[in-house]
């Protein structure tokens, strides 16, 4: 990785990207009173050296799906074999054991309507006491 140095118009670029990452170049240029070529090739110095890197997420919402942040409370006996089961989902993103073992929070990703409700209605009570 190449070493950079960032001057206040790379400082504005990254700020005018921090803002709306999506923003053009030529709206870029218009906003920091500069050109879309300045723009473009500072954007590409960037880039390269590492001091700039463009992520995605995407926006479930705008897909119609949600994710759920569950609490769910079991007996401590129970707690890490339920956790370790609900690591293992493709629609459970995240599983944290907390209150000293005897809860799990998790999140899951609403996509199915259908297998989010079989996991809420029917999987998890019959794990046990839940």
């Amino acid at each position: 990785m190449a070493s950079v140095t960032v001057d206040d118009l790379d400082r504005k670029i990254l700020h005018a990207l921090y803002i709306d990452g999506r923003a053009p170049f030529n709206r870029l240029a218009t906003v920091l009173g500069t050109s879309e070529q300045t723009v473009a090739r500072r954007y590409r110095r960037l880039n390269q050296s590492g001091a700039l890197r463009v992520v995605a997420q995407l926006d479930r919402a705008r897909l119609g799906q949600s994710d759920w942040a569950l609490r769910i409370r079991c007996p401590p006996n129970t707690t890490m074999p339920l956790a370790k089961a609900l690591a293992t989902r493709r629609d459970v993103s995240w599983v944290q054991l907390t209150s000293g073992g005897t809860e799990i929070f998790c999140t899951v990703r609403g996509g199915d309507e259908r297998r989010r409700t079989d996991l809420l209605l029917d999987q998890l009570p019959s794990s046990g006491r839940i």
